[in-house]
C-alpha cells in the first residue's frame, strides 16, 4: 500500500478517557460494596467484578486500545488488561481502507467488514484515519 516509502513508526490507538474513568469510578464503588458486604460478615462477587474493573480502568489509562503497524499494514486490537484480541490486515490476507467515515476490512474473499473503534481517543483515532488515507493514494 506504501511502496517505495520508508516504513512508519506504529499508530497507537488510546482507550477514551471517559471509558478509562468510568471503569475506575464503577470499580472503586464494586469494591467499596464487596467490602461492607465482608464487614458484615458475607461474601459477595462485587468484591471480584469491582477488582476486575478496577485493574481494568487503571489499565485502560497506560495501555492501547489498538496498534497499527503501518509497514505490514497489520491492525492489533487490544483488550482492556493489555492481551491482544484481534489482528486485522495484511498478517490476515486482508486490506486496510478508510472509506472517509469508516475504517473497513477488505477479506480475501472481497467482503467489506467495519472495524468497530468507538472505544478509542478520538484524537488517535482521527490521526490512524488520516494515516490510512495517504496510505491510500497514488503515487
Amino acid at each position: 500500500m506504501n511502496p517505495g516509502n520508508a516504513p512508519q513508526a506504529a499508530i497507537e490507538v488510546r482507550y477514551k478517557s471517559s471509558t478509562s474513568v468510568l471503569l475506575i469510578v464503577a470499580g472503586s464503588i464494586f469494591l467499596a460494596f464487596g467490602v461492607l458486604a465482608l464487614v458484615l460478615g458475607t461474601f459477595s462477587l462485587w468484591l471480584i467484578l469491582g477488582a476486575i474493573l478496577l485493574a481494568g480502568g487503571i489499565v485502560s489509562r497506560s495501555k492501547p486500545f489498538l496498534v497499527f503497524d503501518a509497514g505490514q499494514s497489520t491492525m492489533y486490537m487490544y483488550g482492556l488488561l493489555g492481551n491482544r484480541v484481534r489482528t486485522y490486515g495484511a498478517a490476515k490476507g486482508e486490506q486496510l481502507v478508510f472509506d472517509g467515515t469508516n475504517i473497513m476490512r477488505l477479506t480475501a474473499a472481497g467482503k467489506q467488514k467495519k472495524i468497530r473503534i468507538g472505544s478509542g481517543a478520538p484524537e488517535d483515532v482521527k490521526r490512524l484515519q488520516q494515516t490510512l488515507w495517504s496510505m491510500q493514494q497514488p503515487g
